[in-house]
């Protein structure tokens, strides 16, 4: 029986940090006095998704293990692009790298999903529908309200401009589009920055 292996890992700044524990097959998630959070078994994992976004200074990466019944998640959340390759920055690293290297050991044929979560891609194709929708009903709006041509013409380009974005979004993030699958030993790559 190896040894288990420990990660302290601060979801954010503000917030107290997280251990993982990987021991016996099984990823456990502690709170900062050493309660138990949740457990999942690496065997058991049937889909792994992994995430990096930014958005100006802000990172935000998480590794998702869902194993039929539950989802849990490994996140952490950066603000300064001078926190990368810190100590909180390289620990998330570690923690991401020895978990994935984990589900590699017990089930090699499993891949990582990359790309929006399915939730925020079912809220993107909700905006572009509403968008488009938007789009579609102005122009009959300005006819019921009897707008002058001037009016139509001068709103026309903008709305025309909002209908193609709400049509890009609901194209983009259709079911199953902007997600690939990547080996474990990719993720772990792209992670520890090789």
């Amino acid at each position: 029986m190896r040894k288990p292996r420990r990660h302290a890992v601060k979801p954010a700044l503000i917030k107290s940090p997280l251990t993982y524990v990987l021991a016996d097959g099984a990823l456990t998630c502690e709170d900062a006095k050493g309660g138990t959070l949740w457990r999942i078994e690496l065997a058991a994992v049937r889909r792994a998704h992994w995430s990096a976004s930014r958005a100006g200074q802000s990172l935000t990466r998480v590794l998702r293990l869902t194993d039929g019944t539950q989802t849990r998640a490994i996140r952490q959340h950066l603000y300064r692009r001078a926190l990368l390759g810190g100590a909180e920055d390289m620990a998330f690293r570690a923690c991401i790298a020895d978990v994935l290297r984990a589900v590699m050991a017990v089930q090699p044929g499993l891949d990582v999903e990359s790309g929006p979560s399915a939730g925020m891609a079912l809220v993107l194709r909700v905006l572009g529908v509403v968008l488009l929708a938007g789009a579609v009903a102005a122009p009959v709006w300005a006819l019921v309200t009897g707008q002058d041509a001037m009016a139509f013409l001068n709103w026309g380009i903008p709305v025309t401009m909002i209908g193609l974005l709400g049509l890009a979004l609901m194209r983009t993030y259709a079911p199953g589009r902007g997600v690939r699958t990547r080996t474990p030993a990719e993720v772990i790559a792209e992670v520890e920055g090789v």
